[in-house]
């Protein structure tokens, strides 16, 4: 991997295309296999096919979300079930204790969310429930591989390059319940629509003056699949060709890529009195830094995006109690270089 990428080519945003037996890929194997995985175009299907599976052996009564929660899955979740509640978190606390003794009744289901990659997933009933962990923005991490819940889900696609992916999975190696399935052309297409959206912008990436033209093409096909995805609902099975390309991305250990990184820019980093950076032992889904004031937050936003750092807003529409979390991307594209460039970028606020 080149040791310069050129802040004018962009830092975040979604992934470029990229062979996943390059060999600087190659030399991080993930081992992490859980028996029985099934895999999904989604992560928001692998839920729904959990709780389709769930249904199967009882009527479930509450659907518990947390309160704070990726706005596009808690839409499309809502859209497919009518007995949905929340639940109070603390995104920024790796301890927290989900209290389900205040809120739990018999044949609840509980989503518990793996916070950027750092939560440790601790909850406390007495009551029976059924605990499902949505590891999307942990993949990898501690609470990921060692978890204890009746059923694990994840979006593979933050984490990994290919242009969609979810998974779900027993943590005791039990299998799924079966549910039949038909293909669908709607998410073949979707998939084939990221997927060149991807490999425009690898070639945007790779000229020495990138066309706005070439730009906007990506982003235009990628917010086309974006929102194609977000309107459809049912469940379907994933292509044994799309099926065969996640598989191959799976074998790389992104989190391992992305320690260094992580480790090296905090190392760099200077307190800033208008923000907090999330810091713990377990490398984090990304350069995670919480804001109080959605002014700041606005303020630090547009000045990273001067600079061509693009970062995500984890997430919209959220209740405002809870602050604004914002990622800054710091995987496997990225090297100590880069991580200088961003720090300074940074430190400048």
């Amino acid at each position: 991997m080149s040791n310069n990428i050129s802040p004018k080519k962009g830092y975040g945003s979604f992934f470029s295309y990229v062979d996943p037996k390059l060999s600087y890929l190659a030399t991080s194997e993930n081992s992490f296999h859980p028996e029985n995985n099934k895999l999904f175009y989604t992560g928001r299907h692998a839920i729904k096919y959990v709780i389709e599976t769930i249904k199967l052996d009882l009527e479930i009564n509450t659907f518990w979300l947390p309160e704070y929660y990726c706005q596009h899955v808690a839409h499309w979740l809502k859209s497919n079930y009518n007995n949905i509640k929340t639940y109070k978190v603390d995104p920024a606390d790796p301890d927290f204790i989900i209290d389900g003794n205040r809120f739990i009744q018999p044949n609840d289901v509980v989503l518990v969310n793996n916070f950027w990659g750092i939560s440790k997933c601790n909850f406390s009933c007495k009551t029976k429930s059924i605990i499902i962990e949505d590891h999307s923005h942990g993949w990898l991490s501690t609470s990921c591989i060692n978890s204890k819940a009746d059923f694990c889900v994840a979006s593979l696609r933050k984490s990994v390059p290919a242009p969609l992916g979810g998974m779900a999975w027993k943590p005791n190696g039990e299998a799924l319940k079966k549910l039949d399935l038909e293909a669908s052309g709607i998410f073949t297409n979707i998939w084939n629509t990221t997927a060149l959206a991807m490999q425009k912008k690898h070639t945007f990436e790779k000229e020495d003056n990138g066309s706005d033209d070439l730009k906007n093409e990506f982003l235009v096909l990628i917010n086309d699949a974006e929102n194609k995805m977000h309107h459809n609902y049912d469940l379907v099975e994933l292509s044994k060709a799309n099926k065969d390309t996640l598989t191959d991305y799976l074998k790389v250990n992104y989190l391992q890529l992305k320690t260094d990184n992580y480790q090296k820019l905090m190392l760099l980093l200077k307190d800033n009195k208008n923000f907090k950076v999330l810091n713990n032992m377990e490398t984090p889904f990304g350069l995670t830094v919480h804001f109080d004031e959605i002014t700041f937050m606005n303020n630090f936003k547009n000045h990273l995006v001067s600079n061509n750092i693009y970062p995500s807003l984890l997430w919209p529409n959220n209740p405002v109690e809870y602050g604004f979390f914002l990622n800054i991307h710091i995987d496997y594209r990225y090297n100590e270089n880069n991580m200088t460039y961003i720090s300074q970028i940074i430190n400048q606020f």
